[in-house]
């Protein structure tokens, strides 16, 4: 049985990360893996971005054999300026560690690669408890929206825009949107559903009301919600840039083709509904075989 420390104690609530090791933990419980609190005792780590480990534990730990999976869910383009700066050299000084990298998706590679300069890598795209977000038997009737965090890269503006431009649509908001109500004042429409930041139970009856997600997020690595949208047989509509896409593939559309994507919803679900690689016990697998040596 291998002894695993992961980096990221999971919250009941959040995205990205949380998300990830949420799922990643649940996993391991099934499996012949013993969860260690304390790095020193693990036979390998799994650690996230910058979180819950120091160089000199990652560097004391190596020195006992143990194997280090660094995995990487990080836009660096903003790593020589911006606000990230201090994040990504923290990043940076613990991959120096890593046995192996995990980028999230092509994008974070081609990004982080050339900052990093890992001497392995893999990619492997983000993966979702396929029965927790099962789908409904028919497609819901909202146009959703889910987010966590509003800062400017999720653009509230662009669903801002677009409940203006659809009045006759009804748009479905999760999350921490109401937080901008005084910016974005078509938030108080008639059209428009706060429903606030929903728990991990809540979650998929939120996506399952949603016939569309509305994804307008800039340069998201590999986002969760995407994923999650995905499996309860909800097509996307994003912004096409980041990860996003790597994600999608045919199971929605770009924002500028919103339109096609609302006269046609169902065409869409039914590719949805055949995607078997979004399955979160797969994305484990692959981690499982990285952190024991089984994919060397």
């Amino acid at each position: 049985m291998i002894r695993l420390f992961v980096s990221i104690r999971p919250d009941r609530r959040g995205g990205g990360s949380n998300s990830f090791a949420y799922n990643f933990v649940r996993w391991a419980k099934s499996k012949p893996i013993q969860l260690t609190r304390s790095i020193h005792d693990a036979d390998a780590a799994l650690v996230i971005a910058h979180c819950g480990v120091t160089p000199r534990e990652l560097e004391a730990a190596k020195s006992k054999g143990c194997r280090i999976l660094h995995r990487i869910d990080e836009h660096f383009g903003g790593f020589i300026q911006g606000s990230y700066l201090k994040k990504h050299q923290q990043i940076a000084e613990l991959n120096r560690y890593a046995d192996i990298t995990v980028f999230q998706s092509r994008f974070v590679e081609e990004t982080a690669g050339p900052v990093l300069k890992p001497e392995r890598y893999e990619v492997i795209l983000n993966g979702g408890d396929e029965k927790r977000f099962s789908p409904a038997r028919i497609s819901g009737t909202d146009v959703g929206h889910v987010t966590w965090s509003v800062i400017e890269k999720k653009r509230l503006d662009l669903v801002a825009n677009a409940i203006e431009a659809y009045p006759g649509e009804r748009f479905r908001l999760v999350g921490n949107q109401g937080d901008l109500l005084s910016t974005y004042p078509s938030l108080h429409a008639d059209n428009v559903r706060l429903r606030g930041t929903a728990s991990r139970r809540r979650l998929p009856k939120e996506y399952r009301a949603m016939k569309i997600l509305y994804f307008p997020s800039m340069n998201d690595p590999c986002p969760n919600t995407v994923v999650e949208a995905i499996l309860a047989g909800v097509p996307v509509c994003y912004h096409p840039s980041g990860g996003t896409p790597e994600l999608v593939r045919d199971c929605g559309e770009p924002l500028e083709n919103f339109d096609q994507l609302l006269a046609n919803p169902e065409i869409y679900r039914k590719r949805c509904l055949a995607r078997e690689d979004l399955c979160f016990d797969r994305t484990a697998e692959k981690y499982y075989r990285l952190l024991t040596g089984a994919g060397s």
